[in-house]
């Protein structure tokens, strides 16, 4: 059996770097699907705590497979060593993102590549930043527990090899890569999804519905188990923010400015799952009740 999946080697090691809410479902799903991953972040027993919790979300076959592969860096020099892939999971700040991949391009080896979890932001800024344009992706998962969609963006400085490196990676956790060809801002499927949370934040500040109905009309709707506010919960209020801002930032739509509730939401810790409140209070959150469908808002 080959070793190798087009030329994504599945015997070297990928190093995920943030172990946020997005690093630790992307190292889960490497672990999971056999690869060595070395999982860094710059806050202390971060990335342990993220592999305790990786652990949670795997059956007992996957458990082993989790438990042995997954592993944490106590460096960012550590978690490079070797690696075929450095793949970033900072938050949505471009200044932050561009420091994090010029630290990461500088130590990972020549024939290494570099890839970034951006949500909304475009490829070429960040990858003029990383000193190797031509092995640099943007790669942006959903939730890979449970949607096998990822998102692919390159830039013009994208070698064709990176992008065949980008889809065999993918493909070797499970995922399937849609390829956005050419670069705007929240790729292609994040824009759709950006419309309905841009319409839901909307609807609550200015008092047309509430987070729980909303949710109950899309779950109703599609016969789906989770809403746009149940999502943006498990996504992290935070992240929602950070990525609002990005929008605004480019367009100056006043439109397209975050809601002063999510900014006061997120200013009081209330980020979500990641902080046990945000549109709903964690655990057993509202929308996993069996009755939360049929009950009124106020009841």
């Amino acid at each position: 059996m080959s070793n190798k999946m087009g030329n994504f080697d599945l015997t070297r090691p990928v190093a995920i770097i943030g172990a946020g809410v997005m690093g630790t479902k992307v190292a889960w799903a490497c672990a999971r699907a056999g690869l060595i991953t070395e999982l860094f972040d710059i806050e202390e027993g971060k990335a342990s705590g993220a592999k305790t919790l990786a652990l949670t979300w795997s059956a007992d076959a996957e458990h082993h497979a989790v438990k042995n592969n997954l592993h944490v860096a106590e460096s960012l020099e550590a978690a490079l060593r070797g690696a075929q892939l450095g793949f970033e999971n900072v938050p949505e700040r471009l200044e932050l993102k561009q420091k994090v991949h010029r630290q990461i391009g500088a130590l990972l080896d020549d024939n290494a590549y570099l890839g970034s979890n951006a949500s909304s932001l475009t490829c070429t800024p960040l990858a003029e930043s990383s000193g190797r344009a031509s092995r640099f992706f943007n790669l942006n998962f959903t939730d890979p527990r449970y949607m096998q969609l990822v998102e692919l963006m390159t830039c013009a400085d994208t070698a064709s090899e990176t992008i065949v490196f980008a889809k065999a990676w993918a493909r070797a956790i499970g995922m399937i890569p849609i390829w956005v060809r050419k670069e705007q801002l929240g790729y292609s499927f994040n824009r759709m999804w950006r419309v309905i949370k841009k319409e839901a934040l909307r609807q609550i500040a200015q008092g047309y519905s509430t987070p729980q109905d909303i949710d109950r009309s899309w779950m109703l709707s599609f016969g789906v188990e989770q809403g746009p506010c149940g999502l943006m919960d498990e996504v992290g209020l935070h992240s929602i923010l950070s990525i609002e801002k990005v929008y605004h930032q480019d367009s100056n739509d006043p439109t397209d400015r975050a809601p002063d509730f999510l900014v006061e939401m997120v200013e009081r810790g209330e980020t979500g799952l990641p902080a046990g409140k945000g549109f709903y209070t964690y655990p057993n959150p509202e929308y996993r009740q069996p009755d939360f469908l049929v009950r009124d808002a106020d009841d």
